[in-house]
């Protein structure tokens, strides 16, 4: 298990704390994972299609908190149909039904490809992105 918060895994944790939540941001959304207690809150706003002012809070665990990082990271900028692409690509990827990692960011997460109970924690800041994206239709 240890393998899991490896240096790299703990880094992108990080980055989940640097953004704050904007409660005024136009799109928002929240996921909860039932089964371990992790929420995720994200808000941003969208200019010209790409996702801008990424706000972020995570209560929960380090994989958690490194998959919101790797939000903050990956989305800054990003167009919305990009960023849904990605995240399928990711799931797909984290759920081994691919071999090669969408990028080398997300390959950081090749321990947890094994361990399939920990898989909505790291995905848990993708889907409320997505819940945020859904907004904007």
């Amino acid at each position: 298990m240890d393998a899991l918060y490896q240096k790299q895994i703990l880094e992108l944790a990080k980055q989940s704390r640097t953004r704050e939540l904007d409660i005024n941001a136009p799109l928002q959304a929240s996921c909860d994972n039932p089964t371990c207690g992790d929420r995720v809150d994200i808000s941003f706003a969208l200019k010209d299609d790409a996702i801008n002012n990424i706000g972020i809070k995570v209560r929960g665990c380090a994989l958690c908190e490194a998959g919101a990082g790797l939000v903050v990271a990956q989305f800054e900028g990003m167009k919305q149909d990009t960023a849904r692409q990605m995240t399928a690509q990711f799931a797909t990827w984290i759920g081994k039904e691919q071999d090669q990692a969408p990028n080398a960011e997300m390959a950081k997460f090749m321990p947890v490809r094994d361990i399939r109970n920990r898989h909505k924690c790291v995905l848990l800041a993708f889907h409320a992105a997505m819940r945020a994206l859904d907004q904007s239709r």
